[in-house]
């Protein structure tokens, strides 16, 4: 039992140790940043609530914030104006005009930056709105970070993101 004790108190240790820099991090972050996380985790704990019960529905949960949080930080801190401009542009077209499963690319000229869009699922709520998630991939300098998001199309026509990892 102090065998198990000694090596949970060791594993938290070497774990906190990675957070030693967390408040700089914190105070500089801003708003885009912390929205991006905030909005992440929303999504990323909702989606996990959908999995398992009791105990093993609240860890999919937390696991779903961390991971939510984390993707929506990491895409809010890498998407510039101009780079969310293009990716916004792009999503609002592909809503209206591709059809589920259909790849749009995307590129930013003054960034260099890519990426994709594709629409998965299409769907009426309840109330006869029509709504679809999506997918979408952004190649960065370090990697490609992917995420997603449900929109709904409005009244008018328009199409409104409830939740998107990118924006």
């Amino acid at each position: 039992m102090k065998v198990t004790k000694s090596i949970m108190a060791g594993l938290i240790t070497v774990g906190l140790g990675g957070c030693a820099d967390t408040m700089t991090r914190v105070q500089d972050m801003n708003w885009l940043e912390i929205g991006g996380t905030l909005g992440g985790a929303v999504v990323g704990g909702y989606v996990g609530s959908q999995f398992g019960g009791g105990f093993g529905q609240t860890l999919f949960m937390t696991a779903g914030v961390l991971m939510g949080g984390s993707s929506g930080y990491t895409a809010a801190r890498n998407l510039d104006q101009s780079d969310q401009a293009r990716y916004d542009s792009t999503v609002r077209q592909a809503l209206a005009q591709s059809r589920d499963g259909e790849v749009v690319h995307w590129q930013n000229p003054i960034t260099g930056r890519t990426g994709i869009f594709r629409a998965v699922n299409t769907y009426q709520r309840s109330n006869g709105q029509s709504c679809r998630q999506y997918r979408a991939s952004v190649v960065f300098d370090d990697g490609i970070f992917s995420g997603g998001g449900i929109a709904c199309q409005m009244a008018n026509g328009s199409w409104v993101k409830l939740s998107d990892e990118f924006s």
